[in-house]
Parts: C-alpha cells; sequence; structure tokens
C-alpha cells in the first residue's frame, strides 16, 4: 500500500470513528440520562449517617445542629432516645493526651419508622492515605424526579455535556411538616424548590450511554 493509499484509509477511519461519537444531546436524549440518573440518585438524605446520636450536657450548652434537630425527629417518630453513657474526651483544658471519661448522654437512636427510610450510600472520605469510599447509611426525607431539562452545554472533555434541570420533590409525609422543615433549613429550601430551583448534572459518554459523573458509587 504507497503512502497515498494510507493516508486516504487514516482519514476514512477517522471520519467513521468521528461519526459514531455522540455530540452534546438534544433537551430530550439530555432529559433520558437525568431521569436515568435521578432513578437511581435522586434520594435527597439528611448527612444523618452516624448512628446513635449522643448529645452530653456539654453539647446541649453548645446548641450544635444534632442538639436542635434530634428532639424534632423524635417528636415525628423518627428516633427513640434514652439516658446513657459514653466514653468521651470533652471539657475545658483538653488535648491529645486527655484521656476519655464516662459522660451522661441522651442517646438517640432510629426507631423502626426512621429505619424504614434510611439507605445505604457510598461517601468519599478523605484521609491521610487519600480519598476512600465507605458505605454509610444515611435517613433521607424526600426523592426528587426531572421536571425539566433548561440547558444542554458542553462538558470538560471531548464527550461530555452538563445538564442545568429543575425537579419535582416528592417528600415524605414527615418532611412536609413545619417542625421539620424549621430546623432543616437546607431541606426547607429544595422542597420549597420543587420546579423552580436549578440543579445541574455532568455526564460523559460510556460504553454507549451517558454516565453521570462525580457520583461515589
Amino acid at each position: 500500500m504507497n503512502r497515498l493509499a494510507f493516508l486516504s484509509l487514516a482519514l476514512a477511519s477517522g471520519a467513521c470513528a468521528a461519526a459514531q461519537q455522540p455530540a452534546v444531546p438534544d433537551p430530550q436524549a439530555a432529559a433520558a440520562a437525568v431521569t436515568r440518573y435521578l432513578a437511581g440518585h435522586g434520594d435527597f438524605c439528611l448527612g444523618k449517617m452516624d448512628w446513635p446520636v449522643d448529645i452530653s450536657a456539654i453539647d446541649e450548652r453548645a446548641r450544635g445542629r444534632d442538639v436542635v434537630q434530634m428532639p424534632v425527629l423524635e417528636s415525628l417518630g423518627l428516633v427513640r432516645s434514652a439516658m446513657a453513657t459514653a466514653m468521651r474526651v470533652e471539657g475545658p483544658g483538653v488535648d491529645e493526651d486527655t484521656p476519655p471519661v464516662s459522660v451522661a448522654v441522651r442517646r438517640y437512636e432510629l426507631s423502626p419508622l426512621g429505619e424504614s427510610f434510611v439507605l445505604e450510600r457510598d461517601v468519599v472520605v478523605p484521609g491521610p492515605a487519600g480519598e476512600r469510599h465507605v458505605r454509610r447509611r444515611d435517613l433521607c426525607a424526600a426523592h426528587l424526579a426531572l421536571a425539566d431539562v433548561v440547558a444542554v452545554a458542553p462538558g470538560e472533555g471531548a464527550l461530555s455535556f452538563v445538564a442545568t434541570y429543575t425537579f419535582v420533590a416528592d417528600p415524605a409525609a414527615w418532611a412536609a411538616s413545619p417542625e421539620f422543615l424549621g430546623v432543616f433549613p437546607m431541606a426547607a429550601r429544595v422542597l420549597s424548590g420543587s420546579r423552580r430551583m436549578q440543579l445541574k448534572q455532568a455526564f460523559a459518554w460510556s460504553g454507549g450511554e451517558w454516565v453521570p459523573q462525580g457520583l461515589a458509587d
């Protein structure tokens, strides 16, 4: 084969490969990709992955999120509490050499109702040896489904795109209560943003389909 014939063959092969590569999808194809993504990853969870939750007298004085949120979750029947003791390092003047001591705490554990709203999720945890994926159980309040694809833009890679979309939120009955929304401001923002708030998700072409990027699982 002479050089001219080889060059012509290479150009033809390149054109064929390019023809098989997808362009940035139209809104309908993008909507199908976002719909698949939300079907598997559309659960809105609260980041409550460490159970039981212990609250000491020092925690009470600090008025952290758990101090405010746990009694509300208990009033909604999602958790139940009892007095317990835990080995903790806390109080004034503590350092890395301070030994743990037994501390009285109010211990919150998931109730059967709460367990029914728990999903297992892979989360990325940073560490001295780099990031690692850890399976955690999270309390989830709603599921999001696609309302509309607002925009489709090229992604960072050659075969990628970013979809901007609105969603429909389907909250659990307890997640729509004023008591819950009053102490979970992010949940209140997301649920009130149903059909209005815009979210973004990146996708890349892999294995003959658009695959969501940036997921731990």
